[in-house]
């Protein structure tokens, strides 16, 4: 089993464990089971198409469109997140059940990067949404012990200017 087959063949159960995370959540609570559901369900099938092609474009303009039309309407943009890493945890709880070893290194390498993504797209739409442009992500990789060096050099690289 790949992790295509997985999320289509345990998308009931990824969905039921993502609705169980997010139904205490204040709006996802007013706004019900069903619809919340059916919201889970298509973020599950963005994140498997997004695999199966590859194409991160749809998965990330749906998480922006979310983000503002969630804005909109009174979301905290923790919960949101919190949705989308509701149903990361559930593909991830279903892999470690239902694949073997040796293929879930790969297949929640593949979820991991396509839901980075759209998180990040989300909080990026979120946050402009309620205070205009953010600037571009700034990875500090380098100045942390424990992250790898990235790129060769020295530590007086590492020294911020004054």
């Amino acid at each position: 089993m790949d992790i295509l087959e997985l999320l289509t063949e345990d998308e009931d159960a990824i969905v039921a464990e993502a609705l169980t995370a997010v139904s205490w959540l204040e709006h996802y609570e007013r706004d019900g089971e069903e619809l919340t559901r059916e919201r889970l369900r298509a973020l599950c099938r963005l994140v498997a198409g997004a695999i199966r092609t590859q194409d991160l474009h749809g998965l990330v303009a749906h998480a922006g469109r979310i983000a503002r039309e969630r804005h909109e309407a009174g979301y905290d943009r923790a919960e949101v997140v919190g949705a989308f890493s509701a149903v990361e945890q559930a593909i991830w709880h279903r892999t470690l059940l239902g694949m073997p070893a040796a293929e879930r290194t790969w297949a929640l390498g593949l979820v991991g990067t396509a839901l980075t993504h759209a998180k990040e797209s989300l909080s990026r739409a979120f946050v402009e949404a309620g205070t205009g442009p953010v600037p571009s992500f700034v990875d500090l990789s380098p100045i942390f012990r424990g992250a790898g060096r990235t790129t060769p050099g020295y530590d007086e690289d590492l020294v911020h200017p004054v």
